[in-house]
């Protein structure tokens, strides 16, 4: 397995690290995982979802902005949200500039949705497989991205997370490209509060889904 790190200059000209995982030299295509704001790549679902990309064949790119950490607590919500957006799009325009890979996925957990909207407007990924995980359903920019998605999409996200809204499902159901997996007693983590056992199960589950959606 072949692990690249890199950095470039994002958002206010704070460092932005990522990093490119190859196993194979001859790769299907590209995944790009956009984490959360505390939920990183070394997380249960994004760790596992990368090794089944890997496993089939797929390069992974990980963004790793750090927003979890001290430098970033003067900034407010509003903007980490334009942070988000900018360093994805920064750290795209800089790593895929060659456009080399065949096909792409990408992949965002909850704070990291919010930049799948314009990341699909990166000329690379217009055709790309989305997988919106635990979407931040209370923000109207990832509805909106939803609801006009033209790429083919996956949204998992349980019913006790809280940003969990049968309405809004409702509304992206409209979205005929849109794939849907909402378990019953997840929550934002996609775990079962109190039962390990079941989370574990649960874990498995959404990995299966993900690599059902294409991979296979």
């Amino acid at each position: 397995m072949k692990v690249s790190e890199g950095t470039t200059t994002g958002y206010k000209d704070m460092t932005i690290p990522y990093g490119f995982i190859s196993k194979t030299e001859n790769p299907k295509g590209l995944a790009i995982i956009l984490p959360g704001i505390g939920y990183t790549v070394r997380s249960p679902l994004l760790h596992f979802a990368t090794g089944a990309f890997l496993n089939n064949g797929y390069d992974v790119l990980h963004i790793n902005y750090q927003y979890h950490t001290d430098q970033y607590d003067h900034f407010s919500l509003e903007e980490l949200k334009h942070a988000v957006i900018a360093d994805v799009m920064t750290v795209l325009n800089e790593t895929l500039r060659d456009d080399r890979f065949q096909s792409y996925y990408l992949v965002g957990k909850s704070f990291g949705s919010l930049a799948m909207g314009e990341a699909l407007q990166f000329d690379p990924l217009r055709n790309a497989k989305t997988v919106w995980l635990t979407p931040n359903l209370k923000e109207e920019i990832v509805v909106d991205a939803m609801i006009n998605c033209r790429n083919e999409g996956l949204c998992i996200i349980g019913d006790k997370d809280p940003f969990y809204s049968k309405l809004i499902i409702e509304r992206l159901h409209t979205n005929q490209n849109m794939n849907f997996y909402i378990p019953q007693g997840a929550n934002h983590a996609l775990e079962i509060d109190g039962q390990t056992f079941e989370s574990i199960d649960l874990v498995k589950d959404v990995i299966k889904k993900i690599t059902e959606f294409g991979l296979k």
